[in-house]
């Protein structure tokens, strides 16, 4: 039994043998080298303050994405993850949504009575001050 070794020379001429070995080389390389860049990424957002700016004072909330807790209205929340950038919690008996839309922005949405949805913009990093520990809990 003769046992023979896969080639791309059996079915490529040898120009085109060099030409696929130099594509197969490129998007290998490419793939590892560009797998850091934040294409791939599949951490969650760095902690910060967001805040709506549409009323005036802002509102501002603050989210630890990586403990999951939320200080909103003075209240901290243990946020329960659905999907890796939605979340939910509960005030008051009704159940909100809190979902990432991006790195500097996130939407709450209440789920319960659909008469509240407010997207809150990321604090520039200057500006804050994370909330003290005397927040109450819910």
């Amino acid at each position: 039994m003769k046992v023979s070794l896969f080639t791309f020379s059996n079915f490529f001429s040898k120009s085109q043998t060099m030409q696929l070995t130099v594509a197969i080389l490129f998007f290998g390389l490419s793939s590892i080298f560009f797998s850091n860049c934040g294409l791939f990424y599949k951490g969650v957002p760095k902690a910060g303050e967001f805040c709506y700016v549409l009323v005036k004072p802002p509102e501002c909330l603050y989210v630890d994405f990586e403990s999951k807790k939320l200080i909103w209205k003075d209240v901290e929340y243990i946020l329960e993850e659905k999907l890796r950038m939605d979340y939910f919690f509960k005030s008051n008996g009704e159940l909100y949504e809190l979902t990432v839309s991006t790195v500097n922005r996130v939407e709450i949405k209440n789920l319960t009575t659909k008469n509240f949805n407010q997207f809150y913009m990321r604090k520039k990093d200057k500006f804050v001050e994370i909330p003290a520990q005397g927040a109450k809990h819910e």
